[in-house]
């Protein structure tokens, strides 16, 4: 029988941990679990969180056996009920399988394929109005073209003015759910009960509302169905059709995912391409090689590999997803120690990306990790920006595709540098602002040094609506 008890991390007294977490969590993370080993305690005022984390715990809550012990629910509950609408991250058992199988349906590499033009588009529209010369803060932008290129690939629309609306409610949600797992205070929020807030997630209830209403009346696609034609004819193993909420629920993941992944990520994968000169040749190549005939198609993205490796080291330096909570569900024996029932606790996924024994020079960008003769990504847990076992994200592909079509397209049609040329990145963690415990400090500027004719062409898409 395990009797240990789980180590607790040195602090301070009343508040405990509290200043390294704030200061720089993924630092004091990594050096607590190499002082303490994959399964420790933080303490925090009014609580205690327990931590696992590094390749052995990574590998850990992969297992088969572990489906049961750590559920979700518990967790984005909250944002389930909020939203009135079902969603991937919070179901479990058959539920979560039949609802992942529907979904992989739009991220197959068939359906990838096809959503290349659309990103590339809104990708190209963000960028259209910027002008000769312009400097361009890029950190506080990408929410919006991310969205509307989902919108754009998944439902053939463009969200408009109800993209801000998204963002907010979205945000918002993910904010309260965020400090709710960092504080011991419970009940309302009041940042759900704002004017703002209340109006965004109405409007954009309303709006996916608006979406299925119109294509219900629209003459069916059978040719390139989007992903609510397809929606609107799938029926459940027992020959019924899904439900208004269950289309509806769908209908968030074009318009919700990426906001908190895809759009952080962009900023730092465009300044490590920018300030490293030798990357950036290396990329510029493969993207003037890619659109010399055009809008390049999905094999002219598969052909960029230094620009999938830098995405891939930017996934690794700056992992959004680095920690996530799990609730145990039912007590499980962890390296020598047990971890009872009733408690949520937190998966440190990123401490793998900072080790040197998997990643010499961790705090290095270098995109040769993952060269045929490195490889070092392939090592057993240690790579997992998009988490591990039953709620490995499963538009990871997507998103991998998304970034380096989206950087891509900024590099051909703009050009940008750096401005100043001299700049040199900061990050911080954790804010009022922002419901991601990463993010670039201060602004991220651009100055635009060149103009395609791609930026002016008509537009690829057709819309439904």
């Amino acid at each position: 029988m395990t009797t240990k008890e789980i180590p607790v991390a040195k602090g301070l007294p009343l508040i405990g941990n509290l200043v390294p977490l704030i200061q720089n969590p993924y630092q004091f993370f990594v050096k607590t679990y190499q002082k303490l080993g994959p399964l420790y305690r933080v303490r925090v005022p009014g609580r205690v969180m327990t931590i696992l984390g590094g390749p052995e715990a990574n590998m850990f809550v992969s297992q088969k056996e572990m489906i049961d012990c750590l559920t979700t629910y518990e967790v984005y509950g909250d944002l389930v009920k909020e939203l009135g609408m079902s969603l991937l991250v919070a179901l479990e058992g058959e539920p979560h399988r039949r609802c992942r199988k529907i979904t992989e349906q739009f991220l197959s590499p068939d359906k990838i394929a096809q959503y290349v033009k659309p990103i590339i588009q809104a990708t190209l529209d963000f960028s259209k109005d910027w002008q000769l010369g312009q400097r361009v803060e890029l950190t506080h932008l990408m929410e919006k073209p991310i969205c509307t290129q989902l919108a754009l690939a998944f439902l053939s629309t463009i969200p408009g003015d109800y993209c801000e609306d998204i963002i907010t409610s979205f945000s918002t949600i993910v904010k309260v759910i965020v400090a709710k797992g960092f504080q011991s205070r419970q009940g309302l929020n009041p940042e759900l009960h704002t004017s703002k807030y209340l109006t965004a997630k109405k409007r954009t209830l309303a709006f996916i509302q608006e979406i299925i209403n119109e294509r219900r009346k629209a003459i069916p696609v059978t040719d390139n169905p989007d992903m609510l034609d397809t929606l609107l004819t799938i029926t459940h193993a027992d020959g019924q059709p899904l439900t208004e909420y269950d289309i509806f629920s769908f209908m968030a993941l074009p318009l919700f995912s990426a906001l908190d992944t895809s759009a952080r990520t962009v900023p730092f994968l465009l300044y490590e391409i920018l300030k490293n000169p030798e990357i950036h040749e290396q990329v510029m190549a493969e993207v003037n090689t890619a659109f010399a005939n055009g809008i390049p198609n999905i094999e002219d993205i598969k052909k960029m590999k230094i620009l999938r490796w830098a995405v891939m080291e930017t996934l690794r330096m700056y992992p959004i997803g680095f920690l996530v909570q799990r609730y145990v569900k039912h007590p499980f024996d962890f390296a020598e120690y047990k971890v009872e029932s009733g408690q949520i606790i937190y998966i440190a996924l990123g401490i793998s990306h900072f080790l040197p024994e998997f990643y010499p020079e961790p705090h290095t960008f270098d995109v040769e990790r993952y060269g045929s003769l490195r490889q070092e990504h392939k090592q057993p847990g240690a790579f997992a920006p998009f988490g591990f076992g039953a709620h490995t994200c499963a538009g990871a592909r997507l998103a991998e595709v998304q970034l380096m079509l989206t950087v891509a397209t900024l590099l051909y049609a703009v050009h940008p540098q750096l401005d100043p040329p001299t700049y040199t990145l900061k990050t911080a963690f954790f804010s009022k602002d922002s419901p991601i415990p990463l993010r670039v400090k201060g602004g991220f500027y651009i100055k635009i040094n060149r103009k395609s004719p791609l930026v002016s062409q008509p537009s690829l898409v057709e819309l439904r609506r």
